[in-house]
C-alpha cells in the first residue's frame, strides 16, 4: 500500500494561518517544529534583510 505524500509547504505566514483557520491541532503542531528549525538555521532573517535594503540604498547612491 502507497504511503500518502504530504506536500511540502514551507513554515511561513500562508501555511501557518491556513493550519489555525482549520483548527488543525497536529498541523499546528508540524509547523511549530519545522518553523523553529527554519529560525535555527536561517537565523534573524528580519535583521539580515533589513541591513541588505541599507547596502542597497548605499549602493545606489555611488551609483548616481
Amino acid at each position: 500500500m502507497a504511503q500518502k505524500e504530504t506536500p511540502s509547504v514551507p513554515p511561513y505566514g500562508p501555511a501557518i494561518h491556513q493550519a489555525i483557520a482549520k483548527g488543525d491541532l497536529a498541523e499546528m503542531k508540524r509547523l511549530a517544529v519545522t518553523a523553529e528549525q527554519h529560525l535555527q538555521q536561517s537565523g534573524d532573517v528580519s535583521s539580515a534583510l533589513e541591513f541588505l535594503k541599507i547596502e542597497i540604498a548605499r549602493l545606489e547612491r555611488k551609483q548616481h
